[in-house]
């Protein structure tokens, strides 16, 4: 049995399969961490490139990366792999090809000390493209009360920033194999825990065609069964979980360039690159016409930027 002072304080969960391309670049920025008693669980899934050489390397050099072999490519039963041997006192869950900022562990572990009503904090982050070139920023704001509003419109935490309390049987649903997280965040908002975010930007967020798939499950319809289970919960103290079917909706097809374009006009929004935000929206309109939503960014990149930045902190 391990002794006290040899549990770390933080217990990092890394699912991979086939990421010999952004690996070394991530598991790099934790070993480069500022705050150090942490531990990094690695779920290799059976990747058919060079991963897993890249894995065993790292867990050689430091004895806080431990790994797992798994031979089922699904990342939500790999992530919850990984809970299942997390020791520490709270949990991060990182994709393997997104990157720490050096003080991202420092910071949310003594903010949660400081504010221990706090179950789960978030952060800000940097968007990077494949090459990891800048692309612009997500800004996010510590507000608890706006977060559990929005949580009923849409999902106000970027996965891979977060940080919370290790419960030890809090896992993810298996029948959830997209939106995942947007369910755990309302299974939380059902135990009334408290969650919010950082404006600091703590990671590097990565876009990309494997993150932005073209084909996928149907992201909206997983999304709306979660928020259905959650109304469930509150209304009548149970949900319908078990007769839950996840395989009745048929795989889309995804239009990579308009998730792509999507995503660059959000991040240069937030980071204030107007001009290159127009250039974007337009781009947008003659590929796909008129967008209601991009429009009305369209005409506040012409305002000022106290305006904007007051508009960001009342509605995110």
């Amino acid at each position: 049995m391990a002794k006290k002072k040899d549990i770390p304080k933080i217990s990092l969960v890394v699912p991979v399969y086939n990421m010999e391309k952004f690996l070394e670049d991530t598991l790099d920025s934790i070993r480069n961490q500022t705050f150090k008693d942490f531990e990094l669980i690695i779920v290799e899934n059976g990747s058919t490139d060079s991963s897993l050489k890249i894995l065993k390397e790292y867990s050689k050099k430091d004895k806080r990366f431990i790994l797992k072999i798994r031979k089922d490519p699904d990342a939500v039963g790999s992530a919850n792999e990984g809970l299942k041997f997390a020791r520490g006192k709270y949990i991060c869950k990182i994709d393997a090809d997104d990157i720490y900022l050096p003080n991202k562990l420092k910071v949310q572990y003594e903010y949660l000390e400081k504010h221990p009503k706090i179950f789960l904090v978030g952060s800000s982050a940097e968007i990077i493209g494949e090459g990891g070139e800048k692309i612009g920023v997500f800004k996010k704001f510590n507000n608890p009360k706006k977060i559990r509003k929005k949580l009923m419109k849409s999902n106000p935490f970027i996965h891979s920033s977060i940080m919370y309390y290790n419960l030890k049987e809090l896992f993810y649903r298996e029948k959830f194999i997209i939106s995942e997280d947007y369910d755990l965040y309302l299974r939380l908002l059902t135990e009334k825990k408290i969650m919010t975010n950082l404006p600091d930007i703590l990671m590097k967020y990565r876009i990309r065609r494997g993150s932005l798939m073209a084909t996928r499950p149907n992201q909206r319809a997983f999304f709306d069964k979660a928020k259905e289970f959650y109304l469930q919960r509150k209304k009548y103290g149970k949900e319908d979980y078990e007769n839950f079917n996840p395989f009745s909706w048929k795989k889309e097809k995804q239009d990579f360039r308009k998730l792509y374009l999507g995503a660059r006009i959000l991040a240069k929004f937030q980071d204030n690159q107007m001009e290159n935000v127009r250039r974007e929206i337009k781009d947008y309109f003659k590929i796909y016409g008129l967008n209601k939503h991009y429009a009305i960014y369209y005409i506040l990149s012409f305002f000022p930027k106290s305006f904007i930045k007051f508009l960001r902190e009342k509605i995110f």
